[in-house]
């Protein structure tokens, strides 16, 4: 041990006391003078907050803390006044969509318009134009005749030639050598390709249904764009709440396109899940109540003068339709008996020369079980004389009652039997689309494209003349749930390649138009 002398530290453990205080007896001094003080100042609290708003100490902290009970009222008032204003502006923000909406269809119903008046004037001019050639000699006629093939080479995509957008040829100025440089050429009409050429066409339909073609092509450019192919094809659907619109069929055919119409016998905005409609009963069709509505609509269709192919009634072999049977008081071969009665009518007016009619069910594995037979399907079948194409609605979805394996056979394989056994009329896939399915590493979509394609170039479908696709978004139920399926090519990146590579395929036999 060393000698020099050491100063003993005593451990903090051993030392008695509060640590603040010296000892003992201090320690217990301080902790009291500690807890009179909390019980002080709880005590005033309770005093200033249990006191008239006006106290003199309570005043005097609300000006210490830079509030007076004015200012509070004030802040009040002023969140009031900003919650009514933000209400209002919200109200107004609502109103304001509404009325925006009302312009756009205001707009597209008036361009429709103007573009049916722009082809009567063209065919008028037309006829003009050709009874003046009469008059001079007929050389004028002549090449008029050559400049009215425009309107057919615009659609040529559909018949396996290369169109031109419509552009005539002819150059006829009237001067007796048809190739003068009188007078301009008047806007060509609107023609279209013979019902014949339509229904076995050359080329294979690539149809697209938008949001509102064919009144209003923004959309359907801009995915045409996108996938770099000219669709040949406008889907569309109307009620039996509506006329026959000919600047639907005027329009589609002045862009190149067949006219797909689904004609619903509902209400065109009756709800999706609405089934029991009375007035809407096939037997009421069937006995005549509709025939009036039918007259008009046949007698229109002649007059436009312009073919179109009707998808009427679609889906009848499932159970959420007004038209389906066993639902809405309809009876076993009504829906039969009530097609029959609809193409009598057309055919008695002359109208069936100008329309494809197409009888389309949908896949039969989401159907009701007792629905899902051969026989059952082919029961609600017209017959051959009364169809010209059939065909039906197939989607990728996801619902855990139908699975399906991700490629075209699973999908389209068994209902597509279930066709060729009924008949060999040609098959149209009237409706189709694909949801956005699987793993960001393994995503299903790309792959039922790929899929699609590779079986539309097998041989054996050849009796496949198209499909239309629905380029939308929408919102089912299943199981009780509801189920929003993005059905667009566009939904992905992935999804545009896919489709874009297998439209460009030149064994699958589309033949359309390029892009400008």
């Amino acid at each position: 041990m060393s000698e020099s002398a050491q100063k003993f530290v005593a451990p903090a453990h051993v030392q008695s006391g509060a640590w603040w205080a010296q000892s003992h007896g201090n320690a217990r001094r301080t902790g009291l003078g500690a807890t009179a003080v909390v019980v002080l100042l709880a005590m005033i609290s309770w005093l200033i907050w249990i006191s008239p708003s006006d106290n003199a100490v309570r005043s005097a902290v609300q000006t210490a803390v830079g509030a007076s009970p004015s200012d509070v009222a004030e802040l009040k008032a002023d969140r009031s006044a900003l919650l009514d204003q933000l209400v209002s502006a919200k109200a107004q923000l609502a109103d304001s969509k509404t009325a925006l909406a009302d312009v756009q269809q205001q707009a597209w119903t008036s361009e429709g318009q103007l573009t049916a008046a722009q082809a009567e004037l063209a065919s008028a001019q037309s006829a003009l134009d050709q009874a003046q050639a009469a008059a001079d000699g007929g050389s004028t006629a002549a090449g008029s005749a050559a400049g009215g093939s425009g309107g057919a080479a615009a659609f040529s995509g559909a018949k396996g030639a290369t169109g031109s957008g419509g552009k005539g040829s002819g150059n006829g100025s009237g001067s007796g050598s048809g190739t003068g440089s009188g007078t301009p050429a008047a806007p060509q009409p609107v023609t279209a390709p013979s019902l014949a050429s339509i229904i076995q066409p050359e080329s294979r339909y690539f149809g697209l249904y938008t949001t509102q073609s064919p009144f209003s092509w923004s959309e359907f450019d801009d995915v045409s764009s996108k996938v770099g192919a000219q669709p040949n094809m406008a889907g569309y659907f109307q009620g039996w709440d509506q006329d026959f619109d000919p600047n639907a069929v005027t329009r589609a055919w002045a862009k190149g396109d067949l006219p797909f119409l689904t004609w619903e016998s509902r209400p065109l905005k009756a709800a999706n899940d609405q089934v029991v409609d009375p007035d809407y009963e096939l037997g009421k069709i069937i006995d005549g109540e509709f025939d009036a509505y039918l007259t008009k609509y046949a007698q229109d269709i002649k007059t436009t003068g312009l073919p179109l192919a009707i998808r009427l009634d679609h889906e009848m072999n499932g159970n959420w339709y007004p038209w389906d049977e066993g639902v809405n008081n309809n009876t076993p071969g009504q829906y039969r008996e009530m097609w029959r009665h609809v193409h009598d009518v057309f055919e008695r007016e002359g109208a069936n020369d100008l329309v494809a009619w197409v009888w389309a069910p949908t896949r039969v594995e989401g159907v009701p079980t007792k629905n899902r037979t051969l026989e059952y399907t082919a029961s609600l079948y017209p017959g051959d004389d009364y169809v010209d194409w059939v065909g039906m609605t197939g989607y990728l979805r996801s619902n855990a009652e139908t699975p399906q394996t991700g490629d075209f056979d699973g999908t389209f394989g068994k209902t597509l039997g279930y066709l060729r056994a009924i008949t060999d009329k040609p098959i149209v896939l009237a409706e189709i689309g694909a949801a956005e399915l699987g793993t960001t590493k393994a995503a299903q979509k790309p792959r039922w494209i790929d899929s699609l394609f590779d079986t539309l170039a097998d041989p054996a479908n050849d009796d496949i003349v198209g499909f239309a696709w629905f380029n939308l978004t929408a919102t089912t139920v299943a199981s009780g749930s509801y189920l929003t399926n993005d059905w667009r090519i566009v939904s992905r990146q992935d999804s545009i390649t896919a489709f874009r590579e297998g439209i460009a395929r030149r064994d699958t036999g589309f033949d359309l138009r390029t892009l400008p």
